[in-house]
């Protein structure tokens, strides 16, 4: 398989992260977490069932932690499509 496809929103999350990564703790630290980031989405396109689906989600959405940070994402034919990246401690089941 090994690709991978981003949505608007998870675009809009990996900028915010990367952005808040930034004030938080400097642009170095931001750019590594940016690829460990990238890593992972890359680990989960050559293994896209290495997370389980998440039931009380929409039907076939699977999470995987990631640093911070849960990866929320679908399994395609051709691909995997990333829905969104959202912060461990957040209450991502109450958002979009």
């Amino acid at each position: 398989m090994s690709s991978f496809k981003l949505t608007v929103a998870a675009e809009e999350d990996l900028i915010r992260i990367y952005t808040e990564g930034v004030i938080a703790f400097g642009p170095e630290q931001a750019s590594r977490y940016h690829q460990m980031l990238f890593q992972a989405f890359g680990f989960l396109a050559d293994n896209p069932r290495a997370a389980t689906v998440r039931p009380e989600l929409t039907k076939d959405i699977r999470i995987h932690p990631t640093g911070t940070h849960i990866v929320l994402y679908t399994v395609r034919k051709q691909d995997i499509l990333i829905l969104r990246i959202r912060h461990q401690h957040e209450d991502w089941l109450d958002h979009d």
